[in-house]
């Protein structure tokens, strides 16, 4: 519990105003979790009676905690995770394609828009769209509407960068989408699946793929199908130079 608050108190130091989630290392399903609400200064310039009453709420909410996953008895798991909460959390994936020597990027895909209309409703955010919103409001536009797609078009390039970094490390050879949590202008990594996902065609509406000969500028083929694109990766792998996508 000591180590707990200590923890505690470094995360609440270091980011002033943001609520920490405990969550209990042998949770599940959402069991195991509380958030401690940012105190009314940082840490260090609380009373002793105003810190002396953060850390006993925290041990209070550590034993809930355990309590709730059952985690009380010798031997169980008492490990927790402090971590910032998210407060405006959406999930964003990058497409990706790669033969495990290139890696490229489709844009990404806003699951967060198609809550309880799975398969039904798909949104795809591309650089491009983001863009042609931020001409059609002019260069010199400062309203809320422009910060927010500037702001947007940031995160999107920056997770379709790591997205490709990440393919391009693990010589990804066939498709997979890059997960991220996004809170406003920060991302946070989540998971790779590496597979085909339904939502895929919802890529394919917006991007192909232009495989061009590199000794001849003037050879190349286009493939509109990701699927498509699987079975020439399984098929060709290494021989298939790396494509451009276009809208």
């Amino acid at each position: 519990e000591t180590a707990l608050c200590s923890a505690l108190v470094e995360l609440l130091e270091a980011h002033p105003g943001r609520r920490v989630r405990l969550k209990a290392v042998g949770g599940g399903g959402g069991k195991g979790q509380r958030i401690v609400s940012p105190p009314e200064a940082p840490p260090s310039e609380l009373s002793p009676e105003a810190s002396a009453s953060l850390q006993s709420h925290a041990r209070s909410l550590y034993r809930e905690v355990l309590s709730e996953v059952k985690a009380t008895g010798v031997g169980d798991d008492k490990n927790v995770l402090l971590e910032l909460n998210i407060e405006k959390t959406r999930h964003h994936e990058i497409q990706l394609l790669g033969n495990g020597q290139w890696c490229v990027s489709l844009g990404g895909r806003d699951c967060s828009l198609q809550m309880h209309e799975q398969k039904l409703l798909e949104y795809s955010v591309t650089e491009e769209a983001l863009r042609a919103e931020l001409t059609a409001l002019g260069e010199a536009d400062t309203s809320a509407r422009g910060q927010v797609l500037r702001e947007e078009l940031t995160v999107l390039g920056r997770m379709e960068e790591e997205a490709q970094a990440f393919g391009a490390a693990v010589s990804l050879d066939s498709a997979s989408t890059f997960e991220c949590i996004v809170d406003g202008s920060a991302h946070y990594f989540m998971e790779v699946n590496t597979r085909i996902q339904v939502e895929h065609r919802v890529s394919e509406l917006c991007y192909g793929l232009r495989f061009t000969n590199p000794d001849e500028a003037s050879e190349h083929f286009e493939v509109n199908s990701l699927v498509q694109a699987m079975v020439l990766l399984a098929v060709h792998g290494e021989r298939l130079p790396k494509p451009t996508r276009f809208a």
